[in-house]
């Protein structure tokens, strides 16, 4: 390949990531009544940069079967975030808008913390 080519392929890869980027983080899950946003991503890739590996859902008093399903289910934290569609990673995994489920996140010689699709973190005693 030119090195012309090579420019020019590159720059369009960079302006489609870029693009897909953006369209990520626009994207609104919404469900009838709704249009809330999941904002626990930023949240969550926090604490994966400080060192937190598991992730395990919490239906919390929700009535939806689909969340209930889900109850103590875990997954690698890394893993709960690769491959999303959506920057929506509770919302992505269940129904956007359901106020009552989170994820607790845990990881060895750090404090458990549950964190809910609005983007609040506290602590679990």
């Amino acid at each position: 390949m030119t090195e012309q080519f090579q420019k020019w392929a590159k720059e369009l890869a960079d302006k489609a990531l870029s693009a897909k980027r953006e369209e990520s983080f626009a994207i609104q899950k919404e469900a009838v009544g709704n249009n809330r946003e999941d904002l626990s991503l930023p949240v969550l890739q926090n604490l994966l940069r400080d060192g937190y590996q598991i992730v395990q859902w919490d239906s919390g008093p929700s009535t939806h079967s689909v969340c209930l399903e889900l109850n103590e289910q875990q997954w690698n934290l890394e893993d709960f975030l690769t491959g999303l569609r959506h920057a929506a990673p509770i919302f992505e995994r269940t129904h956007p808008g359901d106020a009552s489920c989170a994820v607790v996140v845990s990881g060895e010689n750090l404090p458990t913390v549950r964190v809910d699709s609005y983007g609040n973190m506290t602590e679990i005693l």
